[in-house]
């Protein structure tokens, strides 16, 4: 009885002492929790982003079933029965970075068939209208480059620090050509505050 007390208490301190082992005290990260001045995932804002034309006959579009989670994006092809030259901008509403004295951008994008990238800019000087009269700065983001499935990429945390104090605009700019019209889609548009 006490051999057999003895040995279940051995395997009882081993089994213990593997479990434990494990697990470091740095296996325990501490995740990264953001604050957002702007948030949208084109649920209820639609109305809020200008969707200006600039060439072609095609305009950015609501989609209601292929956003990310199957929620709703803005999407935009050129291809209508075969491929358009086109400009097209999505350009978000005035984000007041004012109270900010840093900040950064994150979104989501989903692309498929082959064409021109998706250009993202920034503009504390946009007045409406025609986006070309305006002064834009490009934006370095992670996209989803495969032409082959969609698939949803972030952007990563683009640091817009240089326009905190003021109102700036975003702006998604899709080209296409008469030979290629990528399809792409953006969803989660995001704004964080340091």
């Amino acid at each position: 009885m006490k051999i057999k007390f003895l040995k279940t208490m051995f395997l009882l301190t081993l089994c213990t002492s593997l479990l434990t082992s494990c697990v470091g005290d740095d296996d325990y990260a501490t995740p990264t929790v953001y604050e957002y001045a702007y948030t949208d995932g084109f649920e209820t804002n639609w109305a809020d982003w200008t969707k200006y034309s600039v060439t072609g006959a095609q305009t950015w579009q609501l989609d209601t079933q292929y956003g990310f989670n199957n929620s709703n994006c803005a999407k935009m092809s050129g291809y209508a029965g075969t491929n358009n030259v086109n400009e097209d901008w999505l350009i978000s509403p005035a984000f007041d970075l004012s109270e900010l004295t840093s900040a950064a951008l994150t979104f989501k994008t989903a692309s498929k068939f082959s064409g021109n990238v998706l250009e993202i800019k920034i503009s504390s000087d946009y007045a409406g209208g025609n986006p070309n009269d305006a002064t834009w700065m490009d934006l370095a983001a992670t996209l989803d480059l495969d032409t082959s499935n969609y698939k949803w990429t972030g952007s990563g945390i683009i640091d817009i620090s240089s326009f905190a104090g003021g109102n700036v605009y975003v702006a998604f700019k899709y080209t296409s050509t008469s030979s290629a019209s990528t399809t792409w889609e953006v969803d989660d548009v995001k704004i964080i505050k340091n």
